[in-house]
């Protein structure tokens, strides 16, 4: 991703940009009541994305501004009620996201083996989810969320996964402020919740360690304190 002028620009790998700028389409329709990209720029065959900047920075590392958990549960709420129908063929189908999650995962032998003993069973009611609803991905401007980022992971699946990584960034407090406003996840959601938490601080460590990325460790060693016993 790059900056050229008032445009962001991304360059993908692996991605059908067609399929991406497709779904934003279908997002922007569903209204989220927070910004997401609207593409300017689709140039399939070189994989390119470019869309106008949206304000604010990356929360990555940042507590959440005042109401955001708020914000977040309508989002999710609003996300996770589009017709699946809608966005056939645009993102894929995940069916069994704890095996998938655990596949590649490296960490502590006590992290690992309290990870595979809690696998949540496939979900009975996957939605459309962003996937990787991480810090990183959220914008904050003036003391408000201002934008979700980044759909190139998004999927059906677990409900769950979008909750995960709320929890692992801005601790259970705020996590539980989203459910609040989000209402009824099922009564099996805290330990899906909290399973895929755990496999998403751990994959932040692990690529902090793998690219430089400090600020990901950084951000993502407060959250083993709640997410592991001991």
């Amino acid at each position: 991703m790059f900056r050229a002028g008032d445009l962001a620009v991304r360059v993908g790998r692996d991605v059908d940009v067609t399929h991406e700028s497709e779904l934003l389409a279908v997002l922007a329709a569903a209204d989220l009541g927070v910004a997401v990209p609207c593409p300017v720029l689709v140039e399939a065959e070189l994989a390119v994305l470019a869309y106008p900047l949206l304000p604010g920075a990356p929360l990555l590392g940042q507590p959440p501004p005042q109401g955001s958990a708020t914000t977040l549960a309508r989002a999710l709420r609003r996300l996770h009620r589009v017709n699946a129908a809608t966005v056939a063929g645009l993102v894929p189908r995940e069916i069994d996201p704890g095996v998938e999650w655990l596949a590649d995962l490296h960490g502590p032998v006590e992290h690992l083996d309290l990870l595979h003993a809690t696998v949540p069973d496939p979900p009975e009611h996957p939605v459309l989810c962003h996937n990787d609803l991480g810090a990183e991905h959220l914008l904050a401007d003036g003391g408000e969320l201002t934008g979700i980022l980044d759909w190139s992971d998004a999927a059906i699946t677990d409900p769950a996964i979008d909750l995960s990584r709320l929890l692992r960034d801005f601790g259970p407090r705020f996590l539980d402020e989203v459910l609040d406003g989000y209402g009824d996840l099922g009564g099996d959601a805290m330990p899906r919740i909290y399973f895929y938490a755990r496999c998403a601080a751990l994959e932040d460590l692990a690529h902090a360690r793998a690219t430089g990325r400090a600020e990901y460790a950084v951000a993502a060693r407060p959250s083993l304190t709640w997410l592991f016993p001991g």
